[in-house]
């Protein structure tokens, strides 16, 4: 099994950060991620952040977007330091952003967010990537995607092989999807835009009607903005913000040729992605839940306007 998350605890962290910045105060445990312990603080008259992860990558990735996006529409946190804590643990020092998960709103509010999600998305996908190559997951420094093509980048995602699964009727659908969704891919247009890759409500937050700040990059990619929407339409039927996210942009591509087959193949490819992530972590629960979800998906895509309730958003029971 995968390790998870780090277990540091609190007093160590507020201590590495004593030895970092110096006097630390208003020390407080913050909301933690599937895969980062995270608590807020002061220093030098500053609100700060520190996330603590087993793996520095992401944080990298972190850094990388407050540089890369200082100059555009998208406000992303500035990372003040990056480097190891505790044993086999990497901490990140982020400015602290204000604002609230749209989460804590009410359906009113978020239904006036969605206009404004959508257009971060599009912002995000405006960024000028001049310099850079390749497709999905990318290194920092040399921005070279370790992908040649969306295509590839989508296989890259999902295992050799779903044997590890253990139920033979578990296995048959997973590679069934897996077989559907990369045959779909092979054929899906080129489209290379910056992607944020996991813009969830929990990573953002808002002020009023605005986005206060971006985090959490570490499944930054290049490729189809449309991945963005394949995972709030994955979602959307146990989740109601981002249900209502997903109604949103549903509503601005219905009619548009050959989008139901290319918004399947990314859900697919995202649920089967997440499927991967929860065996590695043995996490029973959540992957029961996605082998229900992705059951629905074998069957041929109804369109996205009249088909939600019975193809979109449904939960199939696989047996």
């Amino acid at each position: 099994m995968e390790a998870v998350k780090t277990a540091i605890a609190p007093e160590e962290a507020a201590h590495a950060m004593r030895g970092l910045l110096g006097r630390i105060s208003h020390w407080t445990p913050l909301a933690e991620g599937e895969v980062s312990q995270a608590f807020a603080f002061r220093a030098d008259g500053r609100d700060l952040v520190v996330r603590i992860a087993p793996r520095r990558e992401g944080f990298d990735k972190d850094a990388w977007a407050a540089r890369r996006l200082r100059d555009t529409p998208v406000p992303v946190p500035e990372v003040i330091h990056i480097g190891p804590i505790g044993d086999g643990a990497y901490c990140c020092v982020s400015e602290r952003v204000g604002g609230a998960h749209l989460t804590e709103s009410d359906a009113a509010h978020q239904q006036r967010m969605a206009p404004v999600v959508r257009a971060l998305i599009e912002d995000i996908a405006a960024v000028d990537l001049a310099g850079s190559t390749g497709f999905g997951s990318f290194d920092p420094d040399t921005e070279q995607g370790l992908a040649p093509t969306w295509a590839a980048q989508l296989r890259a995602l999902l295992p050799a092989d779903w044997d590890a699964l253990g139920h033979p009727g578990d296995t048959a659908l997973a590679e069934e999807l897996t077989a559907s969704a990369l045959g779909v891919a092979a054929g899906l247009p080129e489209v290379r835009k910056l992607i944020h890759g996991d813009l969830g409500p929990d990573n953002f937050t808002v002020e009023g009607d605005r986005i206060a700040g971006v985090f959490d990059w570490e499944a930054v990619m290049f490729g189809d903005p449309l991945w963005e929407l394949a995972r709030y339409v994955l979602w959307a039927p146990v989740m109601p913000s981002t249900r209502i996210q997903a109604d949103h942009d549903l509503d601005l591509l219905a009619g548009e040729r050959g989008i139901e087959e290319r918004l399947r193949c990314l859900v697919v490819v995202n649920g089967l992605w997440a499927l991967d992530f929860y065996r590695k972590t043995a996490q029973a629960g959540p992957m029961e839940f996605m082998l229900n979800r992705l059951n629905t998906f074998r069957a041929e895509p109804l369109p996205i306007d009249t088909g939600r309730q019975d193809y979109w958003m449904h939960i199939g029971r696989r047996r």
